[in-house]
């Protein structure tokens, strides 16, 4: 049978708390020291408070049980306090509300703004693979060694709606091109020692550059047509990239001198004589 006492001095009857209807408790020696234990069945409008988790009951003297509230009253305990503190509640919840909600919104913001900038990343890659492209094209197509890069490059330009791997293999296609023109240009700046004699005289290779300007004037196909007109595939780029020179040192000059001989024919004979004449 469960022993109860009455609330004498210094404890009291707790207030109806959050709905609570407190029976009447008992009086019990704890490791705490002396403690007045009250229970009360579990109410709606306690376990709603409770869950909200806001403040510490266990520090103003209410536990949770199975069924029921315990309240572990001490002597002189503060009664007022723990009205204050379930007084509390509300507002402490509407506070971490605010700041959940404020959170909330900057992560949506925070998300939001990564989410532009992913957007303008897309787009400026792919503006920036249309304009790189558009102008290695139109500016540099002879450095475009083979049709089929010209042909799928040509057929991404077209397409209204590129995505990033498009963007990315256009980008990869001018690369190839801009990778054909190092090439060359390493090339060219080895001397070509069967035609250093030649290419170390000025006046020979100021008619030299004249020569590749000429031939360079009739590759408007860049060897993509068989017509003996401009330079050979195998030629186009070194062609070009010389054609772009406003000098020929003498390395430039010994490999121009060896493409001449083979398109000679496309040059006027005055020129070719001037050019060989000493060779």
């Amino acid at each position: 049978m469960a022993r109860y006492t009455p609330p004498l001095p210094p404890y009291v009857q707790p207030p109806a708390w959050l709905g609570l209807q407190w029976q009447m408790g008992e009086l019990l020696q704890t490791r705490h020291g002396e403690r007045y234990l009250s229970r009360a069945v579990r109410t709606p409008a306690f376990d709603e408070a409770f869950a909200q988790d806001v403040i510490s009951f266990w520090d103003v003297g209410l536990t949770r049980a199975t069924a029921d509230v315990q309240f572990w009253q001490k002597p002189g305990h503060d009664i007022a306090a723990v009205q204050a503190a379930i007084d509390s509640i509300l507002g402490l919840v509407a506070e971490r509300d605010a700041r959940w909600a404020a959170a909330d919104a900057a992560r949506q913001a925070k998300e939001e703004a990564a989410a532009a900038a992913e957007a303008q990343r897309i787009a400026d890659l792919v503006a920036r693979a249309r304009e790189e492209a558009t102008r290695s094209l139109k500016d540099r197509r002879w450095s475009w060694a083979r049709r089929v890069d010209v042909d799928e490059a040509q057929g991404l330009l077209q397409r209204p709606d590129l995505d990033v791997a498009d963007a990315m293999r256009l980008l990869s296609l001018v690369e190839r091109a801009s990778k054909n023109v190092s090439r060359s240009e390493g090339k060219l700046a080895l001397v070509h020692e069967g035609e250093r004699a030649l290419a170390e005289r000025p006046e020979v290779r100021a008619l030299v550059l004249e020569g590749v300007r000429l031939i360079t004037a009739e590759d408007a196909d860049w060897a993509t047509l068989e017509n003996n007109r401009g330079w050979s595939k195998s030629s186009t780029i070194d062609g070009h990239v010389l054609d772009a020179q406003e000098a020929l040192d003498v390395a430039q000059a010994s490999h121009a001198l060896r493409l001449l001989r083979v398109h000679h024919k496309q040059l006027p004979w005055a020129i070719v004589q001037r050019i060989f004449a000493a060779a």
